[in-house]
């Protein structure tokens, strides 16, 4: 929800308060889409900090725990995506009309790094 509020107030609409009611709307419907791409990539298992491997196993740690953040965003944003054109087509609209739908591209491009980066930093510092 910060990233997308965040994004919204000082990148998109340059502080104007009038956003932050969509901005949070969209954080919001982020963070289910990230819990639905959690739990079907076992994003919250223990077992996540060494990317589902044997802690034994040399593919195992960090780097493993990194991309299955980024499969997990990447699960995120394609259902995000998906989600705003079945609205377009339902509602018979052109994708991004919406307040909201305009921080995508945004929340992809910046969510993409800083959720990978912070998984592969948690697992580094995570004692296993």
């Amino acid at each position: 929800i910060n990233l997308t509020s965040s994004i919204s107030f000082w990148v998109v609409h340059r502080m104007s308060f009038d956003y932050i009611a969509p901005a949070l709307s969209e954080g919001s419907l982020m963070c289910i889409l990230w819990i639905i791409a959690g739990l079907f990539n076992g994003a919250f298992l223990n077992s996540a900090v060494d990317g589902h491997y044997n802690p034994t196993d040399d593919r195992a740690g960090p780097k493993a725990a990194g991309m299955l953040g980024l499969h997990t965003f990447i699960n995120t944003a394609s259902m995000r995506v998906i989600l705003a054109l079945v609205t377009a087509v339902v509602e018979h609209r052109q994708v991004g009309a919406v307040p909201g739908e305009d921080l995508v591209p945004l929340e992809i491009a910046f969510g993409l790094a800083l959720m990978s980066l912070w998984r592969l930093l948690h697992s580094s510092y995570t004692v296993r």
